[in-house]
Parts: C-alpha cells; sequence; structure tokens
C-alpha cells in the first residue's frame, strides 16, 4: 500500500485499512507524522479510539479541563497502547516539544465528532460547555513496562505468550498482544491454532514483528487457503469469517500481532465478546 498525498500542508498522510472514504464512521488508518509534527490544540472527540505506535515519536497532552492549556505531557513511542474513551481531553501545545523524529501509527477513531475547547482553533464550538464529566484514557508503553507472560486462564497452551491490554466486557472491547516463540508448533496449543469464527463480533489483527502460517475457508467443511504473514500485515476478521493457525510450524522466526476485538460491529457496542465458534 503506497501512501497517498498528504491530507494538509503540514505533511500528515494516512493509509486506510478499514473504513469509509468520507470518515464519518469507525476507521482504521496508519497515519505518518512528520518530522517536527505538532498536535492539535486541546480537543476531545464524541468517539472511542484506540492507536498503538509503530515507530518514531508523536507527543500529546493530556488535560483534565476544557480551560487548561498546559497539559500532562505524553511522547508516544513504538510500543505505545492507547485506549482513549469519548471526551478524553488531549492536544498540542505551541511553543512546547514537537515530535523529534516523525513516525507512524496504527490508530482506529470510531466515528462521530471532534471539537476543539480552544477558541483560535478552526474545530472550536461552545458544545464543551454541555460536558458534565472529562474521561480519562489508559496509555501502556507495552515494550518497557509490561514483559510478556504465559496465558494463565489457558496453561494449557505450550508456547504462547500474552500481553493483556484491554478486557472490558461491559464495553465489549478486548486488546490483545499474542506472542508465538520460533519453530512453534500448531500442535503444542491445539485449542489456540485451531480455526473458528464470531457470529457478530469484529476483530482486526495487525503482524507487528516476525511471521506467521494462517489458515483461511470459504466456509466449514471446505479446503483451506494457507497464507503466510510477515511484518505489517493486516487481517481484517468481519463476522462469519473462519481463521486459524496453519498445520504443523506455524511461525519459523517468532511472531508478535496486535488483536483486537469488538463485541459488534466496529465501535464501543456495550456487547460482550461472544466465545468462539470453533470448526
Amino acid at each position: 500500500m503506497p501512501w497517498p498525498p498528504p491530507m494538509s500542508a503540514l505533511g500528515w498522510n494516512a493509509k486506510r485499512l478499514y473504513g469509509s472514504e468520507d470518515r464519518t464512521g469507525s476507521h482504521l488508518t496508519i497515519i505518518r507524522v512528520p518530522i517536527g509534527g505538532p498536535g492539535g490544540t486541546n480537543h476531545y472527540h464524541s468517539f472511542h479510539e484506540w492507536a498503538y505506535w509503530l515507530s518514531g515519536d508523536f507527543v500529546n497532552n493530556e488535560y483534565t479541563s476544557p480551560y487548561q492549556r498546559v497539559g500532562d505531557f505524553q511522547q508516544f513511542r513504538e510500543g505505545v497502547f492507547l485506549d482513549r474513551p469519548a471526551y478524553s481531553l488531549h492536544g498540542g501545545e505551541p511553543d512546547r516539544l514537537d515530535s523529534q523524529v516523525g513516525g507512524t501509527c496504527l490508530i482506529m477513531e470510531e466515528g462521530g465528532t471532534t471539537v476543539s475547547v480552544h477558541p483560535d482553533s478552526p474545530r472550536y464550538s461552545e458544545d464543551y460547555k454541555q460536558v458534565k464529566q472529562w474521561a480519562v484514557p489508559r496509555i501502556i508503553d507495552t515494550l518497557s513496562e509490561m514483559p510478556w507472560e504465559p496465558d494463565a486462564q489457558y496453561p494449557e497452551r505450550e508456547g504462547v505468550l500474552i500481553k493483556r491490554l484491554v478486557d472490558d466486557q461491559e464495553r465489549g472491547f478486548r486488546a490483545t498482544l499474542w506472542r508465538l516463540q520460533a519453530g512453534w508448533k500448531s500442535s503444542q496449543a491445539a485449542q489456540f491454532a485451531r480455526a473458528y469464527y464470531y457470529k457478530q463480533a469484529y476483530q482486526f489483527n495487525f503482524v507487528l514483528n516476525g511471521d506467521m502460517r494462517i489458515q483461511t475457508y470459504a466456509e466449514p467443511g471446505t479446503k483451506a487457503e494457507a497464507i503466510t504473514l510477515g511484518k505489517n500485515y493486516y487481517v481484517e476478521r468481519a463476522p462469519m469469517s473462519i481463521f486459524g493457525l496453519a498445520d504443523g510450524v506455524v511461525s519459523e522466526m517468532g511472531c508478535v500481532w496486535l488483536e483486537v476485538t469488538y463485541g459488534k460491529g466496529t465501535s464501543i457496542p456495550n456487547v460482550p465478546i461472544e466465545d468462539p465458534n470453533y470448526i
């Protein structure tokens, strides 16, 4: 996927992986921030968003009040995961540190409106005065602050490591990092490798590093199609799509991937995520 022309004179551009052209609904993109790229002034969204930084850096500031002009400084780098609820104030600040080297980020915006609380912004609206409660995001440095661990829920999964970023059944949203060791075989955890589908859940998978062989099926009982994934491969699992790990050696080098699942649709549905339907 080549990079399209910049979205504005600031030099930002984006590859759209999922979503509509007009960006009024949910959309998953990889954004590229230019060197020295600033963030927008203090603003909030009426929707939930999540992001995972792939490379480089980007700076932002977190606020607890729409009248705050100096926020808690945040520098996002490779491996940082963001779970930002609706009505969470954030933005860049003039004359404060901007992106040092530029970078790329996988980001999901679930669709809705964006409102700036800064009068000088073109997105400024006094709608913010109707908001009664401001939310706080969860920001996780998954590389520096969260070690891999065996899956305690399924201890029989030999060689499968996990980082649980979000597991929110009330909202119907889950984000997980998975890791397979080099030379991992499907026989080491047959149930984990087994093909399955969801009736209504929606899932996004993005390979962060390594390699992985998967199998997909047109429908139960048909012959599997084997596909080898590598770094930066994207796999979108819509409801009723069948996906499993390949037979035999699944990963030669080892593999790490991000898996994000919604209970229903591609925005916070407040519907619990169903159990997989195995074939």
